[in-house]
């Protein structure tokens, strides 16, 4: 039999509308800290971004609508690959390109201050 929670979920979402879309992983199991699996109850987990903490899913199963008390907007199911490259963008934007929308996901976009990508 296959049970649903022993699966890992990828999406995407919005921390705020008319923000940037963020990659989103949850699974059934233990908490994750600093990429590190701890020896704790297993419960709904989700890592949000390019976080390395696992964070409790409050509201919603396998998909991820509360995250530690922060709603999710527009989720919808995406491939791991797509999560992988939303998570590669965020970084690369974080660590390079602060001026991107992707670096501050929980600001909306404000399309009048955005430059050219040239």
């Amino acid at each position: 039999m296959i049970d649903g929670r022993n699966q890992i979920h990828y999406w995407s979402a919005r921390l705020v509308a008319k923000g940037p879309y963020i990659g989103v992983m949850t699974w059934y199991g233990a908490p994750v800290v600093d990429g590190e699996t701890l020896d704790r109850s297993y419960r709904w987990q989700a890592l949000v971004r390019n976080e390395t903490t696992s964070r409790a899913i409050l509201m919603g199963d396998h998909i991820p609508i509360e995250v530690d008390g922060i709603f999710l907007r527009n989720i919808e199911a995406i491939t791991k690959a797509q999560y992988q490259y939303l998570v590669a963008h965020s970084e690369f934007s974080t660590a390079h390109a602060p001026q991107n929308p992707d670096a501050s996901p929980s600001e909306p976009i404000d399309f009048m201050k955005l430059k050219p990508p040239f």
